[in-house]
């Protein structure tokens, strides 16, 4: 994989470990991280989508449709309370890991994307158990 991927995918990480350090200092602070965090949950499903259009034996309307639900998880978590949210983030980025493991074969990618859940997920629970 390309190594830009890896730290633009690690520089990802910035906004959730650094909302979450700053926990309390400013009253946006959880909005930016959970806003931050559907958005980036819906760059994931973009991911899948991109593989579909470029693999034609992936171009099913299944899989698309697919595509679309963390971008769909995402806007939803937005929509519940606060403790609401960060379960259905933590859930949906849990899933989400699990499907890219059965369904994208790459070492590099799969080892990539089991550290930045990890710490995603992480910085969401934190979050969570200070809400």
């Amino acid at each position: 994989m390309i190594r830009t991927a890896h730290w633009l995918g690690y520089a990802g990480l910035i906004p959730f470990v650094g909302l979450t350090l700053g926990m309390g200092l400013h009253p946006l602070t959880p909005v930016a991280f959970v806003t931050y965090s559907a958005v980036i949950l819906s760059f994931l499903g973009g991911i899948h989508w991109g593989v579909a259009l470029s693999r034609p034996e992936w171009s099913s309307a299944v899989r698309l449709c697919l595509c679309m639900l963390p971008s769909l998880l995402g806007w939803l978590a937005l929509l519940l309370p606060m403790t609401g949210t960060l379960v259905l983030l933590i859930g949906s980025y849990l899933i989400w890991w699990g499907w890219d493991r059965i369904q994208l074969d790459q070492p590099d990618y799969r080892r990539l994307r089991l550290h930045l859940t990890a710490v995603a997920v992480l910085c969401h629970f934190v979050w969570l158990i200070q809400t």
